[in-house]
């Protein structure tokens, strides 16, 4: 007879099961700006939330299972396991981070969710297994998704060989961890962050034409009236996308230690601004215009993603950027209803719901986390206003910029 998994054992294997999950969503929140393939951030944007989500459902599963304590919540498998992870943290090239997700973890992980579902003691564990088999389902998803952007990235014998030897290297690491569930290994105590150096700006593939100084700057008198200020507007809007599914990446990577709620709001608002991401561009192309058309600009990326407090960084992009891009948003479906721009009308739309959510994201989380520390939020609500006043650029205008409150 088949021995089945116990309650004490499910409780240890789904914190591992949850640990993983979410340090795959802060690989590729941290790897999310220095990436230059825009499939590669927009495929990365879905899958934070997505590996978020599954987290989220394996931590509300331990509670019913009588897994209360913060232990078994995040649970590393073992030592090793957290060096092969910061081993692939430390991988700076999109085939080896690719590899590391796509032929190694993740299916390392869909493996031991398999061994899982097939000790599962049912009837008495449904709960454990329903969970387990919705998220195979998209991490299959992921898995196929992420082979095909490999398979684009090997272009020649020599990196068809690299991609191998790494996969091997990676493999045998795993093992000698003692896989996903840390077989023969007790449970890891070390940690390692995620941080990084400055950055004065993401990376961009060689269509893009970066604005570098503020005497590049020109008025935005553009309009979304006819097809040339259309092209010039959302050309600049999918770039703030792309700035925004990068901004989300960083946070999360860069503030493990945030509340976890707030990692998933950052997730979830990743996962539109990718989604974003695509609508624009398809947009932009429908109306034939193409990226690179025109120069743009990472206006205050720099200033955001540098900060030592993600509340700074949430009042500058979220409570400030997002709240201006809403105004823009309500003038650009007035002017697409006036001229009976339909199919814009409907894209806008739905840009601008999700939009709304993401200003109420930064003012919770501001009022949240600074309503016993008046000093710290007085120094937050100031920040873009600083920003603002020091490094705005000649052309970029912000009409009365304003905070929306929850």
């Amino acid at each position: 007879m088949l021995k089945t998994i116990t309650v004490t054992q499910n409780l240890e294997l789904l914190g591992k099961y949850r640990y993983v999950e979410i340090q795959m969503m802060e690989l590729m929140g941290s790897w999310a700006y220095t990436i230059v393939e825009p499939e590669i951030k927009i495929g990365f944007g879905r899958q934070m939330y997505q590996d978020a989500v599954h987290a989220d459902m394996l931590g509300k599963r331990l509670p019913e299972l009588k897994g209360r304590s913060e232990h078994f919540h995040y649970i590393a498998p073992s030592d090793e396991f957290v060096k092969l992870l910061e081993k692939i943290w430390q991988a700076h090239d999109s085939l080896r981070r690719m590899v590391a997700l796509y032929r190694v973890l993740k299916p390392a992980l869909m493996a031991a969710y398999e061994y899982h579902l097939e000790h599962a003691e049912l009837p008495a564990d449904e709960p454990t297994a329903y969970i387990l088999r919705n998220i195979l389902a998209e991490e299959n998803y992921h898995s196929e998704w992420g082979e095909n952007i490999i398979n684009t990235l090997v272009s020649s014998p020599d990196l068809s060989r690299l991609a191998a030897q790494w996969q091997q290297e990676l493999e045998n690491d795993l093992r000698a961890a003692g896989g996903i569930r840390g077989e023969g290994k007790t449970p890891g105590a070390i940690s390692f962050k995620k941080t990084h150096a400055y950055s004065k700006r993401p990376a961009r593939d060689s269509r893009w034409k970066i604005i570098e100084t503020d005497s590049e700057f020109t008025e935005k008198n553009w309009s979304f009236d006819n097809d040339d200020g259309k092209c010039h507007l959302l050309h600049d809007l999918l770039n703030s996308e792309f700035i925004t599914v990068e901004r989300m990446g960083r946070i999360i990577a860069d503030f493990p230690e945030i509340p976890w709620q707030m990692k998933m709001d950052m997730a979830h608002q990743a996962w539109d601004e990718a989604r974003h991401a695509e609508i624009v561009q398809r947009r932009l192309e429908e109306l034939g215009g193409h990226v690179g058309m025109f120069r743009t600009s990472c206006f205050g990326w720099e200033q955001d993603v540098n900060r030592p407090d993600p509340l700074e960084r949430l009042a500058l992009s979220n409570m400030t950027f997002e709240s201006e891009s809403c105004k823009h948003l309500r003038d650009w479906i007035a002017k697409a209803k006036k001229v009976g721009d339909t199919r814009s009308v409907q894209l806008l739309e739905f840009l601008l719901a999700d939009e709304v959510n993401h200003v109420l994201y930064g003012t919770h989380w501001v009022d949240e986390l600074t309503k016993n520390d008046p000093e710290r939020r007085k120094r937050v609500l100031a920040y873009p206003e600083k920003v603002l006043t020091e490094y705005h650029p000649v052309g970029v205008k912000f009409e009365e910029t304003t905070y929306v409150r929850a």
